[in-house]
């Protein structure tokens, strides 16, 4: 808890910094430093507080109020990293520095755009495809992770990716976790999910457990979702394996694979889903399995790429060792800020082909 509190106040004074760093910039561009400080302090104040405000205050108006501050706290980082670009190509060549300022400005303004239209666009679907002695048919699943509901216009853009998954008419749908978020309200956009014609099978991601995990299996009990909190559940000739969020529950890599080894199914196309991309060098080198993960987002927004890189080895996409693959989703909502810049949202359709 200690090392969430020094970061959260690192994060705050590296965030007030940005702010700052943006400031100075503009100051050369001609407008007064004092005037530029002032303006974006006030704002960086303004996008902090609608965070806090927002959870205690549920309405409409404070929702919208809470995602702009999100969607500048994006911007920020996004304007920060073209302009520490801007100085270093200055530092190379002397070009007249209003043309550099308003190259910057404006690029950072088209990301922004397109970013904010990459998360609240329709994800397409990335398509993975298996051959199996195990299985008596071909199955097709679906996988999701890091939804992130904490509003209702988040949620009626997640209704929209339910009925995309249903026209699909999978065997199942899987979700990997961070489902839910602080502000989660279930209408009737969400309630849809009770109606689907095939199972939902769900794993506890960390933000369940911000949420509070009991509230979250409460709902998850209230949408017919089958929870697989520790524990594994058959579909068909299938069997998945689902494990708390690791890092929450503090399991080691000893303890994850006495799991997954107390719940493998030999001679079943195994399929182990981990909210978090770890460990699996480790349990592919004792087991053959499809693992299914999320949680990094693909880092959502660059720079943080790098960041995320540093923190997991598994990052994005897939990873293969011995007869065992690994897909880590870039997820398909957005944490914070509503904007994904070189980190597309997906959503994962798993063809599984029987070869008897």
């Amino acid at each position: 808890m200690k090392k969430f509190i020094f970061l959260f106040i690192l994060l705050i004074f590296f965030y007030l910094y940005l702010h700052y760093y943006i400031a100075s910039f503009f100051s050369k561009a001609g407008i007064k430093k004092t005037f530029a400080i002032i303006s974006v302090y006030l704002i960086c104040t303004i996008s902090l507080l609608t965070l806090f405000i927002r959870h205690r205050l549920n309405n409409n108006f404070f929702e919208i109020l809470s995602t702009t501050g999100y969607i500048w706290m994006g911007y920020v980082v996004i304007l920060s990293f073209f302009i520490l670009i801007a100085n270093i190509t200055l530092k190379i060549h002397p070009f007249p520095f209003k043309n550099v300022f308003w190259i910057t400005f404006i690029t950072s303004i088209v990301i922004l755009i397109k970013s904010f239209y990459n998360a609240v666009t329709i994800p397409d679907f990335t398509k993975l495809s298996f051959e199996s002695k195990y299985v008596d048919k071909n199955y097709k699943l679906i996988f999701i992770s890091d939804i992130h509901l904490d509003s209702t216009y988040k949620n009626k853009l997640f209704s929209r990716v339910i009925d995309k998954i249903a026209n699909e008419n999978p065997d199942a749908l899987i979700i990997g976790g961070d489902f839910v978020d602080p502000g989660f309200v279930l209408d009737k956009n969400i309630k849809k999910l009770k109606d689907l014609r095939f199972p939902v099978f769900f794993v506890l991601g960390n933000h369940e457990y911000y949420y509070g995990a009991v509230r979250t299996e409460s709902i998850v009990k209230d949408l017919n979702f089958d929870l697989l909190k520790d524990r594994s559940d058959l579909l068909g000739r299938i069997n998945i394996i689902g494990i708390s969020d690791i890092r929450t529950e503090e399991l080691d890599k000893s303890k994850v694979i006495e799991f997954i080894g107390k719940n493998y199914k030999k001679d079943y196309f195994n399929i182990f889903v981990s909210h978090q991309p770890l460990y699996f060098k480790e349990i592919s080198d004792k087991y053959e399995l499809l693992m299914l993960s999320g949680h990094t987002h693909c880092g959502q927004i660059f720079p943080f790429h790098l960041l995320t890189r540093l923190g997991y080895k598994y990052f994005c996409g897939e990873y293969a060792n011995k007869n065992s693959l690994l897909y880590v989703s870039s997820g398909e909502g957005t944490w914070g800020p509503q904007l994904r810049f070189l980190a597309k949202p997906e959503i994962v359709l798993i063809n599984i082909k029987s070869t008897n």
